[in-house]
């Protein structure tokens, strides 16, 4: 049986670099499972759950947020801006980095950065969507 090399990698580290029975992903049309022999592709990510299954089931879940992924010859490479790992998770934590971001907001002027502040708000709002549905 084939081996399935994932690389999940941000602009700050590598997160995860090895070989995997199985990785779920949240594909820009909705999640996708991924396992050796997958058919060529070349997608957007958005923000959403990523889970890496290992042999024996261990399992590594992340959330991430925008990015894109690309599978091909038994590699898949997952290119995100925005990762927190499953023991990172604490809805309290995201919850006021989201109202802090939501003020900052509010007072910002310059468009140029508005629009970056709003493109992690949308993150954010995710993230803290995601950890009450864990609830």
């Amino acid at each position: 049986m084939s081996e399935l090399k994932l690389q999940l990698v941000s602009p700050d580290q590598d997160y995860f670099v090895g070989n995997i029975d199985m990785v779920v992903i949240p594909g820009e049309d909705g999640d996708f499972s991924v396992l050796a022999e997958h058919a060529p592709i070349i997608t957007y990510l958005r923000p959403g759950k990523l889970t890496i299954i290992e042999e024996k089931n261990k399992e590594h879940s992340y959330f991430v947020g925008s990015g894109f992924v690309q599978v091909e010859n038994n590699n898949c490479k997952v290119l995100v801006d925005y990762i927190k790992k499953s023991s990172d998770f604490d809805i309290g934590v995201s919850r006021k980095e989201l109202s802090a971001l939501l003020t900052t907001i509010e007072n910002e002027n310059n468009e140029s950065t508005l629009k970056g502040l709003l493109e992690k708000k949308e993150i954010l709002e995710e993230e803290v969507s995601f950890l009450e549905g864990m609830n």
